[in-house]
């Protein structure tokens, strides 16, 4: 479809879409395209339920595809002169992210600049300025094939450090529930409780208040895997974790502090990422934050990225405030990354 030209603005550039077509649904998402974006993208935060608890309410859905396959598809909403995605944690194709840009910005006069948060992209545009700060990061551990190969890949001392823990952990059991019985308030509750009494025993406040624990409870009945560590019959640790796709998520890993000596937090992470393994994922988010615990098991740091396509150059200078703002945000990252490698002892490339 060729891109109109909005006669207040200089001429867009052009270029041929790869046989891709298009389409939009204005204010609201089609059925089947959630199936598809969790398929396409496997991210928890370009996932229906998680999107769903933000609010839906007036987006618009633009779907491109090479034939009948969804090659991007992206949840949109008008804010003012900026169009803002906010389908999150994806990684895109920066020729998929400029044909929607160009196709915006025809149909939209007034629109000065396209907004991703949180994704990577890759390849630079080749026609619309682009702007692009580190805004978070993903901790994401690669699966392989099976549980002994990843055993096998772990370094030495890991290996001897889980089987020490193991072995101390005297009548531990671990099994995983999947769906609604993974969503089963008691649960969740003693998994949160036990996070709030370790932060309290370091003088440290959850984030996981009665809210966020309300929708963590709907975001387990839609994707939920919980691993549940038992010592002895009665539960003293788990991890709640969304499956979307071939990604694992892992939301809240916690245990109860007395277990502190064991280390028996790494062992519930662990026995969950080879239970996540024997299911078939491909890979395991740890999602941010204390790199150097995750580390051991493998896991790499994934910088995302806040990425803004301006219709012209003139925009983007015109755009300077939100400029030094997500400069600004994008410094204070780096900036705690390193705190957290020196506190951790992680050496920097």
């Amino acid at each position: 479809m060729p891109v109109s030209q909005p006669k207040s603005r200089s001429p867009l550039p052009v270029f041929p879409g790869n046989g891709a077509h298009f389409e939009l649904h204005e204010g609201h998402v089609p059925a089947g395209a959630a199936a598809q974006m969790e398929s396409l993208y496997g991210s928890l935060y370009a996932s229906l339920p998680q999107l769903q608890l933000s609010g839906l309410a007036g987006a618009g859905t633009y779907i491109e595809r090479q034939g009948s396959v969804p090659s991007a598809i992206f949840l949109y909403r008008r804010d003012g002169d900026a169009l803002r995605v906010i389908n999150e944690g994806m990684r895109i194709d920066a020729g998929d992210a400029e044909r929607f840009a160009l196709r915006m910005f025809a149909r939209l006069p007034a629109l000065r600049s396209v907004h991703w948060h949180a994704i990577r992209i890759e390849g630079l545009p080749r026609a619309l300025p682009v702007s692009r700060f580190d805004c978070s990061e993903d901790i994401v551990l690669e699966l392989p094939a099976t549980a002994a190969a990843y055993l096998k890949a772990l370094g030495k001392a890991t290996r001897k450090s889980l089987r020490q823990r193991l072995a101390r952990a005297e009548g531990l059991s671990h099994r995983v529930l999947t769906g609604p019985a993974s969503a089963d308030r008691f649960l969740i509750d003693r998994i949160v409780a036990f996070n709030h009494a370790r932060l309290a025993r370091k003088s440290r406040r959850s984030a996981l208040d009665a809210s966020a624990a309300s929708k963590l409870q709907l975001l387990m009945r839609a994707r939920g895997m919980a691993g549940l560590a038992h010592i002895d019959g009665r539960l003293r640790g788990g991890t709640l974790a969304c499956r979307i796709a071939d990604d694992v998520y892992s939301l809240v890993n916690a245990h109860d502090p007395d277990y502190d000596a064991l280390g028996l937090g790494n062992l519930c992470r662990h026995l969950m990422i080879l239970s996540a393994i024997r299911a078939g994922a491909r890979r395991f988010h740890l999602l941010g934050g204390n790199y150097a615990s995750k580390r051991a098991c493998l896991a790499e740091r994934i910088t995302l990225q806040h990425v803004v396509l301006h219709r012209d150059r003139w925009q983007r200078l015109l755009d300077w405030r939100a400029q030094l703002g997500w400069r600004l945000a994008h410094a204070g990252l780096r900036v705690r990354r390193r705190i957290d490698d020196a506190r951790h002892g992680v050496r920097r490339d």
